[in-house]
């Protein structure tokens, strides 16, 4: 009796996730097909051949829907313990190396998976409670995404991904509305190519000045000078 108990919970947790995975997978088609301002729940619900009450009883509506898609780790990578162990860096030279391919893999995939993209167009949207709520959900993996790899004591670590995620975010934007930026052409490839390589060059550059500043600061404690607070 106890076994036939627990495997009818099996069931109806296999088939919830199955169920729930038809309905990501639905909510997907539809923000590629119309943007975020075009999904509503009846249209996902048809998509995914369920009834919309299912939406409603496993995320609360389209806004728990949106923030349960973004925070499932589509969009931005989640790094367990045993992963953020081996990208750890042995050298503080190497902590430039791990944060631009981050940086560049993260928006690469944004640029070719059409889903993905609009979702990040909710950044921009005003007025609006679903882009409000992936928006904020965004963040909020932005968030834990640079927390993860702050390996830099000391740097204002926040700041600095603010600007560079912010300014990628807004040159992915642009290029799906095929707008240019300084005449780099954004929908070609070379014009990404040199952003790339430009993201490369900063955080290479902000590398170099942080180490230079931390052996200055070593070098005037060595000498017995106060170090100046900033």
């Amino acid at each position: 009796m106890h076994a036939t108990i627990m495997d009818k919970d099996e069931k109806i947790r296999r088939n919830r996730a199955k169920t729930t995975q038809r309905i990501v997978e639905a909510l997907e088609e539809v923000i590629a097909e119309r943007g975020i301002e075009g999904v509503g729940v009846n249209r996902v619900a048809e998509k995914a051949n369920v009834s919309k009450v299912l939406i409603y009883r496993y995320f609360g509506g389209m806004e728990g829907l949106f923030e349960y898609y973004v925070k499932m780790g589509k969009l931005f990578p989640i790094f367990t313990p045993s992963v953020l162990d081996q990208i750890r860096p042995l050298h503080e030279s190497d902590i430039a190396r791990i944060w631009y391919r981050q940086v560049i893999q993260t928006y690469r995939y944004f640029r070719t998976f059409k889903a993905a993209r609009e979702v990040l167009k909710a950044s921009v949207i005003e007025n609006d409670p679903i882009a409000e709520t992936t928006a904020r959900a965004q963040d909020e993996e932005m968030t834990r995404l640079v927390s993860q790899l702050s390996f830099v004591k000391g740097a204002d670590t926040q700041a600095i991904s603010a600007i560079i995620l912010g300014a990628m975010t807004y040159l992915t934007i642009m290029a799906q509305n095929d707008r240019t930026m300084v005449s780099i052409d954004l929908r070609s490839e070379a014009g990404w190519h040199r952003i790339e390589n430009a993201v490369k060059s900063i955080y290479i550059s902000l590398n170099k000045m942080a180490i230079h500043t931390k052996d200055v600061e070593l070098e005037l404690q060595s000498s017995h000078f106060p170090v100046a607070q900033w």
